[in-house]
Parts: structure tokens; C-alpha cells; sequence
């Protein structure tokens, strides 16, 4: 193990090991969809590329809203239809 001006750079090195080049990293193959409602009668879809964190959903909808449910739905490739 290296130590380069008296510190280790652990963390450097792990983020290294598992990030992936641009070009060998996968699509992102689901769509997140949280509802979310403010006054219990109406409901509000949010749509994430990402599964959304609680302040993910916040910074959306602010404090107030309430998460109904959260739904996960896998994207197809462009191109490809249904019956494929």
C-alpha cells in the first residue's frame, strides 16, 4: 500500500477500482415513479432515471407532500417494440 504525503488515499482508490469508463457502462434500464400527494385527494407522479433519495423527493415536492408509493419500471432499449 502506497502512502503519498503521509495520508492513504483509500477512498480515491476504491472510486477508481469501480467506476466504469463511459463507453463499457449499461444504459440505466428502469424508471422510478414516486406518487407523492400534497391534500390526500390528488395525486402527483415524479418520474427519477435514479432510485430517488427522501431529499431527492423533497427538493421535488418540498416537506409538506406525503409518498403514496413508488413504483419501479423497466425501460426498453430504444428501437425495440413491445412484441420483440
Amino acid at each position: 500500500m502506497s502512502v503519498e504525503g503521509g495520508t492513504s488515499d483509500f477512498i480515491g482508490r476504491v472510486r477508481q477500482r469501480h467506476q466504469a469508463p463511459e463507453a463499457t457502462r449499461k444504459p440505466e434500464t428502469h424508471i422510478f415513479v414516486v406518487h407523492v400527494t400534497r391534500d390526500g385527494k390528488t395525486v402527483e407522479d415524479l418520474l427519477f432515471d435514479r432510485a430517488p433519495s427522501i431529499g431527492a423527493i423533497a427538493a421535488r415536492v418540498g416537506t409538506e407532500a406525503y409518498v403514496i408509493s413508488l413504483d419501479m419500471i423497466e425501460r426498453r432499449p430504444e428501437g425495440q417494440l413491445a412484441a420483440e
